[in-house]
């Protein structure tokens, strides 16, 4: 028989470790003394503890293995649940590395705020679009939606081939949706897998955006946080959109011009 000290020390452990082991019903002691209450172990224990520590050396929670060992730990259902595992951890490695990246690009980017703008004050008549739609519920991202939307622009019958929008709607439930479009006549036919969106005639706000559209957040922020406020406008919940004609070179080049709409009272 070996003592808990003894079977700790096999695998580097500490004797904490194995009575927390105990407790939550992982790996018990073949006897406990009933008069001094010490833990002891058969030789065959070794073996079966080293095979707990190789799963927690893998990354598998206690109560996985806790799971595994109450239900019989069979080589297929091991092999199963040591892939399921991989998998997880996969993803979060890349989620991680999605984080670093966003971390480094902090980092290198010097810090910075758009110029101030003062708005030019416009009304536009009520318009209607036709194109894809992308919401935050969807998978992939709005340039993943604009990359299928921009093969697709030929089944439009637009107004002005060539100007695109870019639409942020808010919905009724709270929520919004994006659309990238083209404008069209009020007849026009919607092509499968497309929708349609009537634009009210409203008061907007202009402003522009010039440089990669990457950095359209932050013009956003911008507007909301100190460009308005400075012009003594207060934007309203209605559709406010981004407008892309020939000056938009490309959406990474450093002299591309976005308009900018936000619907004002």
């Amino acid at each position: 028989m070996l003592t808990i000290g003894q079977l700790a020390r096999c695998y580097g452990l500490s004797t904490k470790t194995l009575r927390h082991y105990d407790s939550i019903g992982l790996f018990s002691p073949a006897f406990t003394g009933s008069d001094n209450g010490y833990r002891y172990y058969l030789p065959a224990q070794v073996t079966e503890l080293g095979q707990i520590v190789r799963l927690r050396q893998f990354g598998l929670p206690l109560e996985e293995i806790r799971q595994l060992w109450q239900a019989g730990m069979d080589d297929q259902t091991l092999r199963q649940l040591l892939q399921s595992h991989s998998e997880r951890l996969q993803g979060e490695i890349k989620d991680k590395q999605e984080q670093i990246t966003q971390i480094q690009i902090y980092l290198t980017k010097a810090p910075r705020s758009p110029a101030m703008q003062t708005p030019e004050i416009v009304t536009r008549a009520a318009f209607r679009v036709i194109g894809l739609v992308w919401t935050p519920q969807d998978e992939g991202s709005i340039p993943d939606m604009w990359g299928r939307f921009l093969p697709r622009e030929h089944e439009i019958a637009a107004i002005c081939p060539g100007s695109c929008y870019g639409l942020c709607q808010p919905l009724a439930d709270g929520q919004w949706r994006y659309l990238a479009a083209l404008e069209a006549a009020a007849d026009a036919a919607v092509p499968d897998g497309m929708v349609a969106l009537d634009v009210p005639e409203q008061r907007y706000a202009r402003f522009e955006h010039i440089g990669p559209v990457s950095g359209i957040a932050d013009t956003f922020r911008s507007i909301h946080s100190r460009w308005l406020p400075a012009a003594g406008l207060k934007a309203l919940d209605g559709i406010e959109f981004e407008y892309m004609d020939q000056r938009f070179l490309a959406p990474d080049h450093p002299d591309s011009v976005t308009e900018l709409f936000i619907p004002i009272g």
